[in-house]
């Protein structure tokens, strides 16, 4: 029987996992592969939802956009931390985090055979998305810093183009868009009536005196610019699954088609935990962000240490992308790692033609020790 999912990527992340099964559970074993930040909510967000989750209101579905109080108390947190002047009402829906946000926003906007333009390497869901729903994407290398060419973006439109895709800071390079960029790609966006879809999942982790930019913040960008957004990075909710879409009201009233047909709403107690986290948690949330920067201090200097692995510095997230010198084969490299030095590692293949030979690392779990002992290990891999 024929499957129509049956040429799209298989989750690159459960598949290795499935050759980690034998090793996951032993004290030894050190995975750092998934993509976790290594901090929960805060404890008395955690309180207050424990008293909420008793009420009935709790159990059932909120309203398809998201809880009234959850939408208006974003609003003013992207206002203040990112520039975004937002109509909760109308231009703001929660989702079941970014990537059904993302999906949501494809299934809305693309039409079967159109093509998304997104720099490589890439989060290798939205590949997998753009696929799913009939469309293509259309990679475009990235410079030696991991950052896209304005020139080199604009090249690769056609006609056949309905959108360009950011990721900032990005997954899986870890690299931070500059502004100038961001304009750049913005206003070709405006000029040729495309989307500008920016995923700004880890909108807090920019760090070594970057700044994170959204593009939705320019006033002549609120037609043109959809936003993306999540609670499971920078505010360790991963389980919980709620993200969010900011884009224009004819946008999002298309949008709800999508999220009604799919998921009706975010899950209600993680709405209620957001909730919390934005009114009285932010404070906790930035003392665990700035630990995870000396976590990157940390993992940079060991890193360096190894001949083999050819790194470049970047400015945001909890991710690692170096390159491996004379690797032509990531996948097998990383199986061979799994299997010698009982460490879990993504291969750069999954992100994009442009990641062959290199390796993802994430580090947002670890504790300090545990990066100390993963670069231990790494080293004596590739100088045994």
């Amino acid at each position: 029987m024929r499957f129509r999912t049956s040429d799209i990527m298989p989750p690159p992340i459960a598949e290795l996992q499935e050759a980690a099964k034998k090793h996951i559970g032993a004290s030894s074993f050190l995975n750092l592969g998934q993509g976790l930040p290594g901090h929960i909510p805060p404890r008395p967000c955690l309180d207050i939802l424990t008293e909420r989750i008793m009420h009935p209101s709790a159990h059932r579905y909120t309203p398809d956009p998201g809880l009234v109080e959850l939408r208006e108390e974003l609003a003013i947190y992207l206002r203040q931390n990112s520039g975004l002047q937002v109509d909760p009402s109308t231009e703001l829906v929660v989702t079941t985090g970014a990537n059904s946000a993302f999906a949501g926003t494809i299934l809305t906007i693309m039409l079967t055979g159109q093509n998304i333009v997104i720099p490589s390497p890439h989060y290798f869901n939205s590949l997998m998305a753009v696929n799913l729903f009939g469309g293509h994407v259309k990679e475009v290398p990235v410079n030696g810093s991991f950052k896209p060419e304005v020139e080199n973006i604009e090249a690769a439109i056609d006609d056949r183009t309905c959108a360009v895709l950011l990721i900032t800071p990005n997954n899986p390079t870890g690299a931070v868009y500059d502004r100038e960029t961001i304009d750049a790609v913005t206003d070709i966006c405006i000029d040729r009536n495309l989307w500008l879809i920016t995923d700004e999942t880890y909108a807090r982790m920019a760090f070594d005196d970057s700044i994170h930019y959204s593009p939705r913040s320019r006033r002549d960008a609120g037609k043109h610019v959809i936003t993306l957004g999540s609670f499971s990075k920078d505010f360790g909710m991963s389980g919980w699954r709620v993200g969010y879409v900011v884009g224009p009201p004819d946008f999002t009233k298309e949008f709800l088609k999508v999220q009604d047909t799919i998921t009706i709403c975010a899950p209600t107690a993680g709405q209620m935990l957001a909730l919390e986290v934005l009114k009285s948690g932010l404070l906790k949330i930035d003392e665990e962000i700035q630990k995870l920067k000396l976590l990157r201090d940390l993992a940079y200097l060991r890193i360096s240490e190894i001949e083999a692995l050819e790194t470049v510095r970047t400015a945001g997230t909890f991710y690692m992308f170096p390159r491996v010198k004379g690797c032509t084969d990531s996948r097998s490299l990383v199986l061979d790692i799994l299997q010698t030095a009982e460490v879990l590692v993504l291969p750069g293949s999954v992100f994009g033609t442009s990641g062959e030979g290199f390796i993802r690392l994430s580090i947002g779990p670890l504790t300090p020790e545990a990066v100390d002992e993963a670069f231990d290990r790494l080293k004596a891999y590739f100088e045994g």
